[in-house]
This record gives C-alpha cells, structure tokens and sequence, in this order.
C-alpha cells in the first residue's frame, strides 16, 4: 500500500510538472481511478503522436517519459501487480540460473 501512495504522490507531481509545459491544459487527475489513468495515457500518447508527425517535437513536454511510466506504474498497482517486485523476482530466478 506504501509503494502505491509513493506511486501516486509521484504522479501527480509529474502530472502537474507535464500540464504546466503543456499549450493545453488537461483536466485534474484522480489518481485512484483506472479508467481515467487509462484514458489519460491514451490522451498523451495521442499528442505525442501528433506532435511527431507534424515534426513539432518541441512541443512535447520534457515530463512526457516519466509521466507514461508512472501512468503504467499505478495502474497496475491498483491492480494488485508490483512490477518492481516482479522484475527483483526475475532477476532472482535469472542469477540462480
């Protein structure tokens, strides 16, 4: 539960960080709820996209990155799964190998 409020805290300063660069705002984030993450990350992927093929890269917030993996990070926290815990797993069962 610790590492899910870290997860979260860190998010929504990523969030605020990539919104505040961004020329449209986006709406306030509920860090709780999957589906919003979801539809958020669909959101920046899509300008993401945009900015590539219009070669506007610049337009991109720096934040962009980092904010993709603490979307992915959290929602699959709130779905019970830990990735940090299973890559330490893997690198576990891989160095016993």
């Amino acid at each position: 539960m610790k590492r899910l409020e870290e997860a979260q805290a860190s998010l929504i300063t990523t969030y605020s960080l990539y919104n505040a660069a961004s020329e449209k705002k986006l709406p306030a984030i509920d860090a709780n709820d999957t589906e919003t993450l979801k539809t958020l990350l669909e959101v920046i992927q899509n300008r993401e996209a945009i900015a590539y093929v219009q070669k506007v890269k610049k337009s991109i917030p720096t934040e962009v990155t980092e904010l993709k993996r603490l979307l992915a990070d959290v929602m699959l926290l709130l779905d019970g799964v830990d990735i940090k815990i299973l890559k330490a797993k893997n690198k576990v069962t891989a160095s016993a190998e």
